[in-house]
């Protein structure tokens, strides 16, 4: 009896596995958190004790711990292959489809930015003030652009790679999906101004996390997704000088002033909680698809596990490459 509930293939299973990964890659992080802490005191001298770690090495740490424990935990407690979570550099011929994927999810994520804006200015609602790359605003993009190229590793590895996929294999893909998505806003909760329109932001996030996880179903692996996330947080704070997420960025290459309906805008919690943001999604999400039934993915590196290739749903079927 006891099997049935906690065993699946001779393995643990998928579903008590999310649970092992997420204590792990907590236990990772603290790790990780104490050893680095106590380095950088080292460093810095004994008062650094009493300060924060800076912000960017606070989610290195992150990225190391939940990467790490995903890895490890894929390769020898699922049994399955690491490359199967969505991210491999191998076979190297493979590696031109990866970065054209990852360059289109970047298009995407800034197109998405580019069009939320484009709106405000339409209804009103945004005033441009200036666009300038200063070199403190250059500064500020470089730092940004790296720090949200780990973090947002930090945060598709692990829903849309080791935790969609387990939950993939134990119940099927919509109920990972939408579990994951789920997940996603939840990491959010905790972020700055987060209260000001709560249910609307967390509805938000949630159609942000389907439309990642329907990037992994059409183009196979994570590259799209993480290149979308990434580019998206970019284009936001750094470049178009909206919150990301609640979060300030610092000077940024375009500077606008934003009036009007908060529900419109998103407040100070920027676009994640406007209720434009699910029309810019679907627009963009409509275009993913084209390109799907098309073939555009066609040729896209194929590390799937059996379970991933055998629940096949509709969208999941081959589909010869439309006329050039």
């Amino acid at each position: 009896m006891l099997a049935r509930i906690f065993v699946k293939d001779n393995r643990l299973r998928p579903s008590f596995r999310v649970l092992v990964y997420i204590l792990a890659a907590l236990a990772a992080q603290l790790i990780l958190a104490i050893i680095v802490g106590a380095a950088y005191a080292l460093v810095r001298g004994p008062g650094a004790l009493l300060t924060r770690t800076p912000v960017w090495l606070d989610e290195l740490i992150g990225t190391i711990a939940v990467v790490g424990a995903a890895v490890l935990l894929r390769a020898f407690l699922d049994r399955r292959s690491v490359a199967s979570l969505g991210i491999s550099f191998t076979p190297r011929s493979a590696l031109p489809e990866c970065g054209k994927l990852f360059a289109l999810g970047m298009a995407l994520g800034g197109g998405m930015q580019v069009l939320f804006l484009l709106i405000e200015l339409a209804l009103g609602h945004s005033h441009v003030l200036s666009v300038q790359f200063t070199r403190p605003v250059v500064l500020n993009v470089a730092f940004w652009t790296v720090f949200f190229l780990y973090a947002a590793l930090a945060e598709e590895y692990p829903l849309r790679g080791y935790i969609l996929q387990n939950l993939w294999e134990d119940w099927g893909y919509w109920p990972a999906a939408i579990i994951t998505a789920l997940g996603f806003a939840a990491l959010h909760v905790g972020n700055p101004n987060f209260g000001e329109m709560p249910w609307l932001t967390v509805f938000n996030i949630a159609v942000d996390g389907i439309w990642a996880a329907l990037a992994v179903l059409w183009t196979r692996s994570l590259w799209l997704a993480w290149g979308q996330h990434f580019a998206w947080n970019v284009f936001e704070g750094p470049l178009l000088g909206t919150p990301v997420s609640g979060i300030y960025t610092g000077p940024s290459a375009v500077t606008q002033t934003i009036t009007g309906n908060t529900l419109v805008t998103g407040g100070k919690f920027g676009p994640e909680a406007s209720i434009l943001l699910p029309l810019v999604e679907l627009a963009t999400l409509a275009v993913l698809y084209a390109l799907y039934k098309r073939g555009a993915f066609a040729h896209a590196p194929d590390n799937r596990e059996a379970y991933a290739r055998a629940d096949e749903i509709e969208e999941t079927q081959a589909v010869e490459p439309g006329p050039a």
